[in-house]
């Protein structure tokens, strides 16, 4: 079992590995998840549509690579949350790309394996 640390950083080993079915995995399935991104149509309400934006990410980006300047996770008994401040660097949809991307969420213990249940990202001020 993976402690709430490593499921994080599995998260965005898969995000960069362009692994969706990994990514779908690691959430939770239940109507209280949600996925917030940066564009201003991007929010996932309920675990309904979780394969198809995770689908479409991926299919969305190449050439990805994260590089972390902040990056913790607390966990309390069956509850955990991150923060994560990171440049990205990919391209999306064909388009090279770098940003600060700021994310957070909250991991929730079932059956001794960690879920996301929500995440929240948002584009940071550049890093110099």
């Amino acid at each position: 079992m993976r402690n709430a640390h490593d499921t994080v950083k599995a998260y965005f080993d898969a995000l960069i590995a362009r692994d969706a079915e990994t990514l779908i995995a690691m959430m939770l399935p239940a109507s209280h998840y949600v996925k917030i991104g940066t564009d201003a149509d991007e929010v996932v309400e309920g675990s309904a549509e979780i394969a198809a934006y995770y689908q479409d990410h991926v299919a969305s980006t190449e050439d990805f690579s994260i590089t972390f300047i902040n990056f913790d996770v607390q966990e309390r008994d069956d509850v955990a949350w991150f923060y994560t401040r990171q440049v990205w660097h990919l391209k999306w949809q064909g388009t090279p790309e770098e940003f600060v991307m700021r994310m957070t969420g909250v991991l929730e213990k079932i059956n001794e394996s960690w879920k996301f249940a929500q995440i929240h990202a948002s584009i940071g001020v550049p890093t110099s």
